[in-house]
């Protein structure tokens, strides 16, 4: 996209740029997902959770945990529905590029099969009792 910003200042365009920036923006979306629950910086509500007993929040941990499993599921099974049918039928996108649908998607699906991996190792280790997030593994040696 900075090389779309600049093109233009000079009356010039990479037709391909928002494309591309497009796809690269829900594979970001989709494969940062997993490693944000795994590290817990996840965006999520603490205000109830944290006045409540230990033993209470925990369980409404494990249902919020195994809600979100079934819901990923779903996505991640339109998603390879989605995949499949790209392949398939070998659909282009419209633009210029004619870029194979199939290929951006694939990093979407992985994300997402990602994310249903995350969400499920977390449940196990919510259930077991042992730490189930990675708190500070996201930082810089640096911030640490």
């Amino acid at each position: 996209m900075l090389a779309e910003v600049f093109a233009r200042s000079q009356a010039q365009s990479f037709s391909f740029s928002w494309e591309y920036s497009q796809y690269a923006m829900a594979a970001i979306f989709a494969l940062a997902s997993g490693p944000a629950i795994r590290t817990g910086v996840h965006v999520r509500i603490g205000a109830i959770s944290e006045y409540l007993p230990a033993t209470a929040a925990r369980w409404m941990d494990i249902v919020a945990s195994v809600v979100a499993l079934v819901i990923v599921s779903m996505i991640v099974w339109a998603m390879w529905e989605k995949v499949g049918r790209s392949f398939d039928r070998n659909i282009l996108a419209t633009t210029v590029t004619k870029t194979p649908l199939w290929i951006p998607q694939v990093f979407v699906l992985w994300g997402f099969m990602q994310l249903w991996l995350d969400i499920a190792a977390r449940l196990y280790r919510r259930y077991k009792q042992v730490p189930y997030e990675w708190i500070g593994m996201d930082a810089e040696v640096r911030d640490v």
